[in-house]
């Protein structure tokens, strides 16, 4: 009969715990921030590299985002939340403990039962339950934030996918603009040996003076000291590249980044439409995981207020009791019992009054925070747009002053040869030339580092299925 009464107890406990995992993230309301009409997002924005159709890019950031130290942060806190809501949905269930205790008693000769004495031995086992009945949701509701903080953490991931993968692009065209840079000032330096052999031979003989002679030099001179610092420079790029990538010492030290095709061919990549995507707030993982850090700080708030109601716990304990160890779970030895207990907070009111507005002020930052995260994605992506606008024209206008400079340089070497101006008009329309074609390198990395932007800042580089579901 005792165990019949016990079962009705135990079943509600059960029930309870199977609506403990019936909860799902709810999103904070949507803040009232006018925002400007937007047009169709470009469809390749979740591997925006793809489009550059450029295989040597491609491998370099798959191999970045599997293998940097920064992803690999962001995925172990990715783990460490998982773990953190797995703590909080165990809260919701009923805590249950497998039980066994040995007593041995001397009782006093006042406590003692009358005609027993001497020291006795007493044996208690079976499972004791203890479970708070979530009454006013406070426990569901920190079950709500770590969930909310699960979704945070997912889009801060994606947040740094997003950033790797763009400074992996930039640190690639940095190395191919100094490979090209390397190129052009090791044609011109062997221009400039050639040219300074022949004005010695010229002095030797007589046809030119001094001044001449030294303009060759000094001008052979300047290819010389520039050339080292260029080769510094991709030493530099190279290693740092490797870091991002996430290689080894030996590998940074021994290893060499493949470079694939160069940055005029990168630099032919499609264009992007222009305005701004409707779903941009929803497409910056930056943007959404401000949202979830506020969904946080709501369920934090209002699990805080609940802190004021009391608290129902309810116990009980199935086994049994005997002074012989070999008998404890015989029927004679059975026992069970069920308490409840209300816990109301009554001295500690000031300190939840003090935790409500510390929760308070918390989510008033998460919402500054959130309002500050949406004003900046808007404002990202017309600084992009506006630096993609000015780099492409910047690269037209410096191609066509190649083509001219080029023009000048032969023109030079014509009117030299037949005596109408001098050499130094010729070694100033050569170093003129060089000037143009290094920035021409410099047009071109920033023509792709500028399409990088705006395919980061229009939020590329994540897709949304890469989140797991928190439901």
């Amino acid at each position: 009969m005792e165990s019949k009464l016990m079962r009705p107890a135990l079943l509600a406990l059960l029930v309870a715990a199977g609506l403990a995992g019936c909860a799902s993230y709810t999103p904070p309301p949507k803040l009232d921030l006018p925002t400007p009409e937007g047009v169709t997002a470009p469809a390749e924005l979740g591997q925006w590299w793809q489009s550059l159709n450029a295989p040597v890019l491609n491998g370099l950031i798959d191999e970045a985002l599997r293998h940097n130290t920064d992803v690999l942060v962001a995925m172990e806190s990715v783990g460490q939340s998982r773990a953190t809501l797995r703590q909080a949905q165990v809260a919701l269930l009923p805590d249950v403990n497998a039980t066994l205790n040995a007593t041995r008693r001397n009782p006093s000769d006042l406590t003692g039962q009358p005609g027993r004495t001497g020291a006795s031995t007493s044996y208690t086992g079976g499972l004791s339950v203890s479970y708070e009945i979530d009454l006013w949701g406070r426990v569901w509701k920190a079950k709500d934030a770590a969930l909310a903080n699960l979704l945070a953490s997912q889009y801060a991931r994606e947040a740094t996918r997003s950033a790797v993968a763009a400074q992996t692009a930039r640190s690639y065209f940095t190395l191919l603009a100094a490979d090209a840079e390397i190129a052009l000032l090791t044609q011109t330096l062997n221009t400039r040996n050639e040219a300074v052999s022949l004005e010695q031979k010229r002095f030797k003989a007589g046809a030119i003076g001094e001044y001449e002679l030294k303009l060759s030099e000094a001008e052979q001179a300047s290819i010389a000291a520039a050339l080292p610092q260029v080769l510094a420079a991709r030493e530099k790029a190279e290693a740092a590249l490797a870091v991002l990538l996430g290689r080894s010492p030996k590998e940074i030290i021994e290893g060499h980044i493949e470079r694939g095709n160069g940055l005029t061919v990168l630099a032919e990549a499609p264009e992007i439409p222009a305005g701004l995507p409707a779903d941009l707030l929803t497409r910056r993982p930056d943007v959404r995981r401000a949202e979830a850090q506020l969904a946080v700080a709501d369920a934090s708030l209002a699990e805080t207020r609940r802190r004021y109601f009391p608290n129902l716990t309810l116990t009980g304990f199935l086994g049994g009791e005997s002074p012989s160890l070999s008998d404890l779970f015989n029927a004679p030895a059975r026992t069970w019992n069920i308490a409840g207990q209300l816990l109301q907070p009554i001295v500690g009111m000031a300190n939840i009054d003090a935790q409500v507005e510390a929760a308070k002020a918390s989510r008033n930052q998460a919402e500054l925070a959130y309002a500050q995260a949406a004003r900046s994605a808007y404002a990202d992506v017309r600084s992009a747009l506006a630096a993609h606008s000015a780099a492409r024209d910047t690269l037209v206008a410096t191609e066509t002053r190649v083509k001219a400079q080029t023009k000048v340089k032969e023109l030079a070497d014509i009117r030299y040869k037949a005596g109408v101006s001098s050499y130094l008009d010729q070694l100033n329309a050569e170093r003129d030339r060089l000037g143009a074609e290094r920035d021409r390198v410099s047009a071109l990395q920033g023509r792709l580092n500028a399409l990088v932007d705006v395919y980061q800042s229009l939020g590329g580089g994540w897709q949304q299925q890469d989140i797991a579901s928190t439901k």
